[in-house]
């Protein structure tokens, strides 16, 4: 037996939730947010399909990557140019490690920290 999408999603009831073509949810897409935020759901449909929903959120839904601040993002960048000037550089294996790491103070100027001594290019004579 094929039952509808609204009975899928509300185990059988059809309560709070809308379906509207992607046209109509371009012309009433505050009305449908605020709708989301009282806890309906919307069914955005292209044609006769179902292709994408509006569902209500809370904070623990979703997780937002860390963000560099304007501090952080000026420090990662020179690191990034004084690492790629002498030859050194640093894997770091997630967001949460980079944005840890740019929290360090910035090593003092010369090199990056961990870099060997760059080789002089000119010989004196």
């Amino acid at each position: 037996m094929r039952r509808s999408l609204d009975e899928v999603l509300l185990g059988g009831h059809a309560q709070g939730v809308q379906s509207v073509t992607i046209r109509e949810a371009k012309a009433r897409l505050n009305a449908l947010v605020e709708a989301a935020e009282r806890g309906e759901q919307v069914v955005l449909m292209r044609g006769a399909h179902h292709v994408a929903m509006i569902v209500p959120l809370s904070a623990d839904d979703i997780e937002v990557s860390p963000r560099l601040g304007d501090a952080q993002a000026e420090r990662f960048w020179s690191r990034l140019a004084s690492e790629r000037r002498h030859g050194a550089g640093v894997v770091l294996e997630s967001p949460e490690e980079a944005v840890a790491v740019l929290l360090q103070p910035a090593p003092k100027a010369g090199r990056p920290s961990g870099a060997a001594p760059a080789r002089a290019r000119r010989r004196k004579r």
